[in-house]
């Protein structure tokens, strides 16, 4: 996180930019002779307040999500966190700035500094131009900054000068589709060709079942925000494939404009998709 940016500072209530998502706290515990690393912690040990059970909730504060991705709900010693911590926030940001960007903006959402009464998406180009550290700062013009103890499951995203995002939350499915439960790499690494194509060729074939009849069939543009809405990574051609294997001989529909209500039906059952992986 950034420490050293005098107008930042200013902006943050008067006070100075921490370095931490404040989202953690210290406990010291009795050490024991038949001490397990799995369930214990030390007296030297961040010990996490984001469990696997915050994460069953559609949207999940970035600064909670940030401490989910270095931590996964385990103890760990306060060295190795502070290490993990910027691993986190870089790994982060680098995965949403490669994103396409309808799906980077549906997935992160926040409010904006000039009206703080909604939450919309975030443009997706922020990322790109957001530093996570002194280290790599590079002149860039925003920064993800900690949160502090009011909204302590909260992050922003501030420019240097003026604007930006704060109160910022993230999609649940997308941070534990990237950084699961019993991995602790915090690196996003490509899965095998064979598995990724089995599962996205298992939610194409979901989505065709599931759909509602009014969207039948669904066109090749929706198939792909709906399979990159829970799968972001899913290759774009792979999708397609699978789409013209289902829908081998696609009819064209009517000319002119398209039933109207469409869009918000494949929105709803986007949100009935998204909530029924984070049930999975």
């Amino acid at each position: 996180m950034l420490s050293n940016c005098p107008q930042l500072t200013e902006r943050l209530h008067g006070g100075p930019v921490t370095s931490n998502h404040n989202v953690m706290r210290l406990e010291a515990v009795p050490m024991d002779d038949n001490f397990e690393a799995d369930s214990r912690a030390n007296d030297d040990d961040v010990k996490p307040s984001v469990t696997r059970e915050d994460l069953n909730k559609t949207w999940i504060g970035l600064g909670a999500a940030l401490e989910w991705i270095a931590l996964r709900g385990q103890p760990m010693s306060r060295r190795s966190y502070s290490d993990r911590e910027n691993e986190a926030d870089e790994a982060l940001v680098a995965t949403l700035a490669d994103l396409p960007s309808q799906i980077a903006e549906s997935i992160v959402r926040g409010e904006p500094e000039e009206d703080r009464r909604r939450l919309v998406p975030i443009p997706s180009g922020i990322w790109r131009q957001t530093a996570t550290s002194d280290a790599n700062d590079a002149g860039q013009p925003y920064r993800l900054i900690g949160t502090d103890d009011d909204e302590p499951e909260e992050a922003a995203i501030l420019g240097v000068q003026v604007g930006g995002y704060r109160r910022i939350q993230i999609r649940s499915s997308f941070i534990l589709e990237n950084w699961p439960e019993h991995e602790l790499g915090i690196e996003t690494l490509p899965i095998s060709p064979a598995v990724a194509r089995a599962k996205v060729r298992r939610l194409v074939e979901m989505i065709v079942a599931e759909a509602p009849v009014s969207l039948a069939p669904i066109s090749q543009s929706e198939m792909e925000y709906l399979v990159r809405s829970v799968l972001p990574a899913a290759p774009r051609d792979l999708v397609r494939e699978l789409h013209r294997q289902i829908y081998p001989n696609p009819k064209r529909g009517p000319k002119g404009e398209r039933n109207p209500d469409r869009k918000a039906q494949v929105e709803k059952f986007r949100e009935e998709l998204i909530s029924a992986e984070l049930r999975n």
